[in-house]
């Protein structure tokens, strides 16, 4: 296989097998990602099992300022919120995997792996800020009302800004605004409170801080710059387009869209591993999500390899 060796180097040039085989090989990783994520999207995975963090959030015993249980159906809803994000995480994976479709070489967008890649580590990254073993059931269920009045503070700005360009009525707008007031007053029945942009003492993070928080591990070397990379391309930054090293053809290298793939499902592997550590699933390692890791790194073991 004739790699090119320099990263500056345009995957398109590549016309002879190697750049098959590359392209094969990180479909592959996608495709084995992506199942295994649909795999912890079962019904079955979100039973937490008995004597985990999880299962005791869930039999929390929890009263509200009325003297009313809370009972599972608070702790549920930080469990729902982190399904969404492995529904998202998913998604995104599948949908790098189609950038990556024969014939070689394709028609490929410049930036869609980076930008695609850039939303699947925020979209795990909300959930693994959500779903820390560590939390105190109360930390739990605050930061999921932390975020839900944020939406709602947003819903509230952006129906204001409606009204004055006529696009919706002052009812409306009322309706908006009674819905946050609602949520508050929910708040305040379970005894959490809300100070400032506080919900019992949980302040809410940046996505820039949650997806440090997620890539704090084994790739903590290189997040901090790909991560700032990422979000400059989505956003139009031209000093991160220029960076890139892009040009009027198709010139991501090698490098770089293994980066992209191995960024994405590491988002997914850490999400997972956290989910598993507070109690979904059979166990923290389970025979599949060893098959997972095994199959997975093996092939972007062979892609560095050739890489180097």
């Amino acid at each position: 296989m004739n790699l090119p060796p320099g990263p500056a180097t345009p995957l398109a040039a590549m016309t002879d097998p190697g750049a098959d085989w590359l392209l094969a090989q990180l479909r592959e990783v996608l495709d084995l990602t992506s199942r295994a994520a649909l795999r912890r999207l079962d019904p079955a995975f979100w039973h937490p099992r008995p004597g985990s963090v999880f299962a005791a959030e869930l039999a929390n015993t929890e009263v509200d300022v009325h003297g009313a249980p809370w009972g599972p159906q608070e702790p549920t809803m930080a469990f729902e919120a982190a399904q969404l994000s492995l529904v998202a995480v998913e998604d995104f994976l599948t949908a790098i995997r189609k950038l990556l479709e024969p014939p070689f070489p394709p028609y490929v967008p410049k930036y869609g792996a980076a930008a695609l890649c850039r939303s699947a580590l925020e979209s795990a990254a909300n959930a693994f800020w959500l779903t820390d073993p560590r939390l105190t059931v109360r930390q739990r269920v605050a930061r999921v009302y932390l975020l839900l009045w944020d939406e709602h503070n947003t819903a509230v700005k952006n129906a204001t800004k409606a009204l004055a360009a006529k696009s919706l009525t002052a009812q409306e707008v009322a309706t908006t605004r009674a819905d946050r007031d609602a949520l508050l007053t929910r708040i305040n029945d379970l005894g959490l409170g809300h100070v400032k942009q506080t919900v019992g003492g949980e302040a809410l993070p940046t996505k820039t801080e949650k997806v440090t928080a997620l890539l704090a591990g084994e790739v903590r070397a290189v997040h901090d710059v790909v991560y700032s990379l990422y979000s400059g391309l989505a956003h139009g930054d031209m000093t991160s387009i220029l960076a890139s090293r892009l040009g009027t053809g198709w010139t991501i290298t090698p490098r770089r869209l293994t980066q992209d793939v191995e960024m994405a499902v590491a988002a997914f592997g850490i999400l997972q591993e956290r989910l598993c550590l507070g109690g979904m699933g059979s166990s923290p390692r389970e025979a599949a999500n060893w098959f997972w890791q095994h199959n997975a790194g093996r092939r972007l073991r062979d892609v560095h390899s050739r890489l180097a």
